[in-house]
């Protein structure tokens, strides 16, 4: 049994939730400052240059935190301001105040903000903080992606994982062990004509016809995400489908790969063949759509298990191209499903 969540999704964050994280982190950096100033204080103290039995002590301590001119005191807090945000989103993708409320910082498509952007979006927070968010607060409520001028600048957007916590407990289930062992798969020329029946039984995940190449239209995530699941599940069948006839083959040629293909042989490889071209678009579509979404597709199938460990199995299917692909594809998911226990 394998305990999985299933109520997660993730949402451009709001205004509200940004202020929130900034108040959480304006916290953190005061605390910071005065850590600073306390040892700076320490430091002084030691080194004579104040004393604190003498009156004028907080005169003199005053002078030396903001040295002789009124620019130095902001140059460090602007700096602070900037090395606190940009180490953090930096390493962890987020501030503080961005991780108490399961924020982040990342790339349109999903991926990990690079370090470019990190320092582009914080160098733009600079003058935005100065004018105490204002222009940032406008850009956020006016972007349809929630971004603020710094993540134009840096094309980035903050996205906050939504949950309920509530998580199921699903059983795992594995596929017996199998021979691997298949003839190469038949010959196109050779089985021409039974192309069009197999390709009426392929599975059609997306729209159109299987082999249709016409661009589809634009899915909202969720439709995307049910046209990958209908998709994998019909490779998974006809990859089922395939193995068995495979087997039945090798056994009626008695190992050798010489003589004529059944018709059943011949046709469970063009419905496996159309059904990975199927897959393959699915999941492109399904790509762009969480893409839109703001997340990657591995984050985009996070809520459905099922689907994240049906795709798990078919990896090379996903990225087999050709013919020979498709079988080198074939073999490797029925290798794996041996040494699956």
């Amino acid at each position: 049994m394998q305990e999985s969540p299933i109520h997660a999704e993730v949402e451009y964050a709001s205004v509200g939730w940004r202020a929130a994280a900034l108040l959480v982190d304006m916290v953190v950096l005061f605390g910071l400052l005065i850590i600073i100033v306390l040892v700076w204080v320490t430091v002084l103290v030691a080194q004579g240059r104040v004393d604190p039995g003498d009156p004028t002590a907080a005169q003199a301590l005053a002078q030396e935190l903001t040295w002789t001119s009124g620019w130095a005191p902001n140059a460090v807090l602007w700096c602070a301001l900037f090395i606190y945000y940009a180490l953090l989103e930096g390493i962890f993708g987020a501030s503080v105040g961005k991780l108490v409320f399961r924020m982040r910082v990342v790339m349109p498509d999903g991926s990990r903000a690079t370090g470019l952007a990190v320092v582009v979006r914080n160098l733009v927070r600079i003058p935005e903080a100065w004018m105490l968010y204002i222009p940032a607060a406008v850009s956020c409520t006016m972007s349809a992606q929630r971004q603020r001028l710094g993540d134009h600048a840096a094309r980035t957007v903050v996205v906050r994982q939504v949950t309920d916590g509530a998580t199921a407990r699903r059983p795992v289930r594995r596929s017996p062990g199998r021979g691997t062992a298949a003839p190469p798969h038949p010959p196109a020329p050779a089985a021409s004509g039974r192309r069009a029946r197999a390709t009426q039984a392929g599975a059609q995940a997306v729209g159109g016809a299987v082999g249709d190449e016409r661009p589809a239209p634009v899915h909202d995530l969720g439709t995307a995400l049910t046209a990958l699941k209908t998709a994998a599940l019909a490779v998974r069948g006809a990859h089922s489908t395939y193995l068995h006839f495979s087997e039945r083959e090798l056994a009626a040629h008695d190992g050798h790969t010489t003589g004529g293909y059944s018709e059943e042989y011949v046709s469970a490889w063009f419905t496996l063949a159309d059904a990975v071209t199927s897959l393959r678009r699915a999941h492109a579509f399904a790509t762009d759509a969480a893409a839109a979404a703001g997340e990657s597709l591995a984050g985009a199938c996070s809520a459905q298990p099922d689907l994240t460990f049906v795709l798990h199995g078919l990896g090379p299917y996903v990225e087999a191209e050709t013919d020979e692909q498709v079988h080198e594809a074939f073999l490797a998911v029925a290798r794996s499903e041996i040494r699956t226990p």
